[in-house]
Order: structure tokens, then sequence, then C-alpha cells
């Protein structure tokens, strides 16, 4: 299919999962600042990027499956590669309630939206430059 074609063997793919990636990151962040006060609670944070690398290491030996019974061979490829939310292993801080740094994560949103509104541009600007071509301009 042309969208298959347009779009799967583009940047689209890498900045949709970053988005998405992001958009969960600020949830987990959001909710780690809400039980800012909640005793015993944990602080989460959101672990994607080093899986991301080491997928794109272009020394790392990849394979290709060709039947779902397959194992996957080296490096994974990115539609495998998911974001998990882990416990944050801070200690306890001066609150002595929980392992939630209020400033640590405030800083946190604010860089990762901007990140995610990076990965909102280029992609609008990769849309762009399609209805550019098919406009012939």
């Amino acid at each position: 299919m042309i969208t298959d074609l347009l779009f799967d063997r583009t940047a689209c793919p890498d900045l949709e999962k970053s988005m998405n990636v992001y958009s969960l990151r600020q949830k987990t962040l959001a909710n780690n600042v809400a039980n800012a006060m909640t005793p015993g609670y944990k602080a989460q944070k959101v672990e994607f990027e080093e899986e991301y690398r080491k997928s794109l290491n272009p020394n790392k030996l990849k394979g290709r499956l060709t039947d779902n019974k397959h194992m996957d061979l080296g490096s994974r490829s990115l539609n495998k590669i998911n974001p998990e939310v882990v416990l944050r292993e801070n200690p306890i801080n001066d609150t002595g309630l929980n392992n939630v740094d209020i400033d640590r994560e405030m800083a946190e949103m604010a860089e990762n939206s901007l990140r995610y509104e990076m990965s909102t541009k280029l992609i609008l600007k990769r849309y762009n430059n399609i209805k550019s071509a098919i406009r012939g301009r």
C-alpha cells in the first residue's frame, strides 16, 4: 500500500514511538507529583532510551524473522521495543514520606514536554513535505 511506502520507511515510525514514550513519561511524572505527599509511595520512571540505543547500534548483528516461531537474533527492531514503567530507586526524601523529589519531577516534566513538542514539529514537517511533494511544489 502507498501509505506503507510513504510512512513505514521514514522517520515517522520513530517519531510516533517517541511521542508515545513521551506521553507515557508525562503521565508517570504527573502521577509522581500527585503522590508527592502520599506516605510510602514509590516514584516511578519510564525506561526506553537504552534499549532504543542498542537497537540502533550498527555493529550489532541483526537477524530477520521469516517465521513467527523463530527467535529474535541480535538487536530488536523498533516496533518490538516498548517503554517500561519501573520503580525509581531513590532514597526517601527530606519529608520522610516517600522518594518523590518534586523539583526533579517538575524539571523532568519540563524537559519531557519540550521533547514531545520537538517530535510534534518534526512529524508535522515531514507531513508538510509529503503534502508539498504531492502538490508538486
